[in-house]
């Protein structure tokens, strides 16, 4: 299969062994989870599902605290990812989920060490290699569970491009999973937005035209046509989405509803 890790090792995914720990827990955790809904009342499942969803956000903000990333970056891309998603008339629970499993997209980053996930200069080749690592970490991380299965397909594919430019695998077209082709622009999208040490945060307008149009580094070649077309379609929301979701508090309170 495309995302089988034995295609990777070449990689490097050896991971110190509190990482191999995390991820083996998670697994024994969520497979629990799942006796527990075939077992249980529906009120028990509901309050497990609140618990799931509640441990996904934890495992991904101890991420967003290593890289020092402000302003919820992941749940806005939740967000836009299931916008998305609905435009392009998928079930609900493949919206429900790629809104709440897209947060792990960069979970992989917990490998990659403080000095270049914060270097605000340009990384050199070799740190830019170890960076783009960090996808087939994510997936070694978050493994084979089928209830994380979109996070994984997310984790490993959130930088591969339409035309087969993007990592780490390289993929092209329709092999990218439809998840991984939807997070492509979410991703870019709030990462434009977003300021960092290295750059202004763009207004929506031009957020909109790079990803459209194209600049020096993004191309609408990079992109799914179909999911691009989505995002025309939705931009708007995008934009209500980033400007009600920037304020932290705004953002803290959107999380906590998630979860009731």
């Amino acid at each position: 299969m495309w995302f089988g890790l034995e295609s990777l090792m070449q990689i490097d995914t050896k991971l110190p062994d509190w990482i191999l720990l995390l991820g083996i827990l998670i697994s024994l955790m969520f497979a629990l989870m799942m006796i527990y809904f075939a077992r249980k009342s529906s009120s028990r499942a509901k309050s497990l599902d609140a618990s799931f969803i509640y441990i996904v956000y934890a495992l991904a903000r101890a991420v967003e605290a290593k890289e020092e990333e402000t302003g919820n970056h992941i749940l806005r891309v939740g967000e836009f990812c299931a916008l998305i998603a609905q435009n392009l008339g998928m079930p609900k629970q493949f919206v429900n989920d790629i809104r709440i499993q897209s947060v792990l997209h960069d979970i992989g980053k917990i490998h990659i060490p403080n000095h270049i996930l914060r270097k605000p200069q340009a990384l050199t080749p070799d740190e830019w290699e170890l960076m783009k690592k960090h996808t087939a970490y994510g997936a070694v991380i978050i493994g084979n569970h089928q209830r994380l299965k979109i996070g994984k397909n997310i984790a490993l594919t959130h930088h591969e491009k339409w035309d087969g430019s993007g990592y780490p695998c390289g993929l092209k077209g329709e092999a990218i999973p439809l998840e991984g082709q939807i997070i492509g622009i979410a991703d870019i999208y709030d990462a434009l937005r977003s300021p960092r040490p290295y750059k202004p945060g763009y207004d929506h307008k031009t957020a909109f035209k790079i990803i459209t149009e194209g600049d020096d580094r993004i191309k609408p070649t990079h992109f799914s046509p179909r999911v691009l077309n989505a995002f025309k379609e939705v931009e708007a929301s995008f934009e209500e989405t980033y400007d009600k979701m920037k304020d932290i508090d705004a953002a803290k309170e959107f999380e906590k509803n998630l979860c009731l």
